[in-house]
């Protein structure tokens, strides 16, 4: 009689398990530098089935942030796949310093690994927890394909994450498609007919729509959503301004991204069936270009803050209280490294010389914030110092955050310039397909949502390192 009740557990578990099917495909797009703005603005000139079509018919969310400060396209696309802040997955901008040759590291660099179509070699081991990607790989034992395809090498590594079948993405030298043999020796059997077919062309078209090609060669080969067995797929778009960028040119890149969105769900629709795909849509944040700043000539107050000046006079300082010594050893972005082998060598303490520092960038104009790393990790909280602490990480991060006032363009060391704002710009997050009912939400959301949504949906694990339900 018992085995007889067990065995009716276990066909009623199973009918359970037959009837919570999960998508057969998971589609996650990011499109660096997108606004909710300018989204809405130039809407009536969207056709019916791309933007508007996610819109209507998906789950829109208004309020949606990063939760963690500054972001950076390589910040961004990590804590979308992650589920949790730089503090934790260890992507705290697009590159740092590396401490070991004082020498600028691009976040997915790797030495130790070859290219394909390209002279850089490119992983994720500076990802230091799982992603989407990974947690899909572990719960379908391997059989659940991950692929990534990108307008750039890091969101697509970034993206594909430790366990994907291949990364691709366009190279800057080439113009090519380019991957990291991190991945495998050889890219899959989709990728050689869209390499042939591109090399046929006169005109490739724009990076949009090469991603979107080669989106469509991925799904109408065969290779993703073909049976129950979730695959994950991550497109990459970018709808970046320009230095010389009107308005007219925005407005044509997204109503051609608009285009290109309505040519990937119509693949996506004939290929696997839009009620069997759960997809994404979102962010990767916005970085406002200086010469756009200073063309609106309209008395705003602004300043330009000298970073490499403002080191050169900090070690003058150091120098004329502990004696000769380059104390600030590397800088980048607004972080600063302290040379803690000079330290230890003169036996002055880490916390003394972060003190010091403190007080002296306070005394520079166009300087809001210092936040030393003994600041964020004992110091005081407060909701900025919180966004700072969460895009903090004690192996990539300075010894010391500068925030500049808003308003005001600073070079980051490396020959660029950037404008740092307090105000966020708003972006949407858009769920949309599978069992997914049309909604629109202006509640507060974090972009850490997104990778513990999808694991419910597709009925996995979070990623490791998940801090949001």
């Amino acid at each position: 009689m018992k085995r007889l009740l067990s065995l009716c557990m276990y066909a009623a578990l199973c009918s359970i398990a037959v009837a919570q099917e999960s998508p057969q495909l998971v589609v996650g797009i990011t499109i660096d530098q997108l606004r909710s703005d300018f989204l809405e603005s130039f809407s009536a000139l969207y056709g019916e089935d791309g933007f508007k079509r996610l819109m209507k018919n998906g789950q829109m969310y208004n309020n949606v942030s990063y939760p963690f400060s500054p972001v950076s396209k390589a910040s961004a696309t990590a804590t979308i796949v992650t589920g949790t802040s730089p503090y934790t997955h260890g992507i705290i901008a697009d590159r740092w310093i590396n401490r070991k040759g004082l020498q600028t590291e691009v976040c997915v660099e790797d030495k130790n690994v070859t290219g394909y179509n390209t002279s850089n070699g490119s992983s994720p081991n500076n990802l230091f927890v799982s992603t989407i990607g990974d947690e899909i790989k572990l719960a379908t034992e391997g059989k659940g394909l991950v692929y990534s395809i990108a307008t750039d090498r890091l969101i697509s590594v970034i993206s594909a994450g430790h366990a994907a079948d291949w990364a691709l993405w366009i190279d800057e030298k080439s113009d090519q498609w380019a991957g990291s043999k991190y991945y495998g020796e050889r890219p899959p059997y989709w990728v050689n007919p869209l390499e042939h077919e591109e090399r046929s062309m006169t005109d490739k078209g724009s990076d949009n729509a090469r991603v979107t090609r080669a989106a469509k060669y991925c799904i109408n080969s065969g290779a993703c959503g073909v049976d129950h067995i979730t695959d994950f797929l991550s497109l990459s778009y970018s709808v970046a301004e320009n230095p010389n960028d009107n308005i007219d040119k925005i407005r044509e890149k997204y109503v051609e991204l608009d285009t290109e969105i309505a040519k990937l769900l119509q693949t996506i629709e004939r290929s696997v069936g839009i009620n069997k795909t759960l997809i994404y849509l979102t962010s990767t944040g916005y970085a406002e270009h200086p010469t756009l700043l200073q063309a609106m000539n309209y008395r705003i107050p602004t300043q330009d803050f000298n970073l490499s000046r403002c080191v050169a006079l900090l070690n003058m300082y150091l120098t004329a209280i502990h004696g000769n010594g380059n104390y600030v050893e590397a800088y980048i972005d607004n972080q600063l490294y302290i040379d803690k082998k000079l330290l230890e060598q003169k036996k002055i303490k880490l916390q003394e010389i972060l003190q010091e520092c403190e007080d002296f960038l306070y005394q520079f104009d166009g300087i809001k914030e210092v936040y030393t790393s003994n600041h964020l990790l004992q110091g005081a909280w407060s909701p900025q110092t919180s966004l700072i602490r969460n895009g903090y990480n004690r192996k990539h991060s300075g010894d010391i955050i500068i925030e500049v006032a808003p308003g005001s363009s600073y070079a980051d060391g490396q020959g660029n310039s950037k404008v740092w704002r307090n105000s966020w710009i708003h972006f949407p997050l858009i769920f949309y397909g599978y069992n997914i009912e049309a909604k629109e939400d202006n509640t507060p959301i974090s972009i850490e949502y997104i990778a513990p949504a999808v694991a419910r949906h597709a009925r996995i694990r979070a990623p490791n390192g998940c801090t949001e339900k």
